[in-house]
């Protein structure tokens, strides 16, 4: 029998640049020549930093191998810091780089790494979007329990070349706006029930499924049509098309200020490419609402919030959704239809709703003592992958 090679466990990242070539396109050669070589310096600076080396360096593209699932974890981030503190507008000199993480044990040969995180890595990178760490579930089994950093869940993806879906997750540093620190004994919980039922992957809390929603009107109205607004948009109200993600302004100054100051409460996983959701009748809708089209990488498609002038009319909205869906109640995270309540202690409370319709998988829930209700949407019937986004997300909403 031959003797197995040396190995040993390493972490491995593939990043590059996005709209590298349209940027090129719009800016010139020069101006392209000089964004790489500001990304290169940047990259090459962090790999020294951790220890890391590069393997290949193709266009605006790394592939880097690290000793150690965690300094591989702690360079993506790195990267992605540097980003952000270089500056520049997206689209016009912005370093905008996703990154891909995996690790396994590899060995060592006269002709390099034989691993199959080459490809894997490269993959996940694929399905980050700008400003993005992606890792696979390999790399966050071994550093949850090491690294200060929050692992969000972005379900399975099938992967090219793959025969099963791979699990994904986005690593957040630990800092980011609206964490909770561990400890703080913080947990998801039914107003009848505290059994505890599920843990979400990465978070400090326990996450605690909800039952019954006492007091909301048990729906029996059939399912909208096809084309009708999500569940929750009161009528006359109108909403961006749905079905055609791409359109609409990108946020910008025209944005008006109560506008800017709901889209500051969002967490990073919900800030999408927003826009204001015109209601026609302002009476019966959200006194503040947005629209974000999420990154192709993100569990959801699309996010509407809405911000209530008084409870009475937050209440009024959520009835009619959970009436005009004629959902159960029931445990949203056993089930893609059913009404509930949901809490995190002393952080944030309210009523949630999930429902499949017209080829899509919704999740509706509010904020009670802040007015606000939230709406995403998920093209395709994978409502696994839209409550995990949810339980990863809807605790980061910084409110009050």
């Amino acid at each position: 029998m031959s003797h197995p090679l040396e190995s040993q466990t390493r972490g491995f990242l593939f990043a590059d640049l996005r709209d590298y070539t349209r940027f090129v396109e719009t800016h010139g050669d020069q101006a392209a020549a000089e964004l790489l070589g500001r990304y290169r310096v940047l990259v090459r600076e962090v790999i020294g930093r951790f220890s890391g080396a590069e393997i290949r360096t193709e266009g605006d593209s790394f592939y880097v191998v690290f000793s150690s699932a965690s300094a591989a974890v702690l360079g993506g981030l790195a990267i992605l810091e540097g980003a952000a503190a270089a500056g520049g507008e997206p689209g016009n000199g912005a370093i905008q780089v996703g990154i891909g993480g995996h690790a396994c044990e590899t060995a060592d040969t006269a002709e390099g790494f034989v691993s199959s995180a080459v490809n894997l890595a490269a993959r996940i990178c694929a399905l980050a979007g700008p400003g993005e760490l992606f890792v696979s579930d390999t790399v966050r089994g071994l550093t949850r329990t090491f690294l200060a950093v929050q692992f969000v869940a972005r379900g399975r993806r099938r992967l090219k070349g793959l025969a099963e879906p791979v699990l994904v997750y986005q690593v957040l540093p630990s800092t980011s706006a609206g964490a909770i620190a561990p400890g703080t004994g913080a947990r998801w919980r039914s107003r009848r029930s505290l059994a505890l039922v599920a843990t979400a992957i990465g978070l400090p809390v326990a996450l605690v499924a909800a039952a019954a929603l006492q007091g909301v009107l048990p729906g029996t109205g059939p399912h909208a049509p096809a084309g009708a607004s999500p569940a929750g948009t009161p009528s006359g109200a109108s909403v961006p098309p749905s079905a055609n993600p791409g359109t609409g302004p990108s946020v910008d100054g025209s944005l008006k200020a109560d506008e800017e100051r709901l889209l500051a409460k969002l967490p990073a996983a919900v800030k999408g490419d927003c826009s204001s959701a015109t209601v026609a009748d302002g009476s019966a809708g959200g006194s503040v609402s947005l629209h974000c089209r999420m990154p192709l990488s993100a569990a959801a498609d699309e996010v509407w919030v809405d911000e209530f002038s008084s409870s009475e009319s937050l209440a009024g909205a959520f009835s009619e959704a959970v009436a005009r869906t004629g959902t159960p109640a029931g445990d949203c995270a056993t089930t893609p239809r059913a009404h509930g309540a949901w809490d995190v202690t002393d952080v944030h409370a309210g009523s949630w709703l999930c429902y499949q319709e017209e080829g899509a998988t919704w999740m509706v829930w509010t904020y009670d003592d802040d007015r606000i209700m939230a709406r995403a949407r998920r093209g395709g019937g994978d409502w696994e992958a839209l409550y995990g986004w949810w339980a990863e997300t809807a605790i980061y909403f910084r409110l009050r």
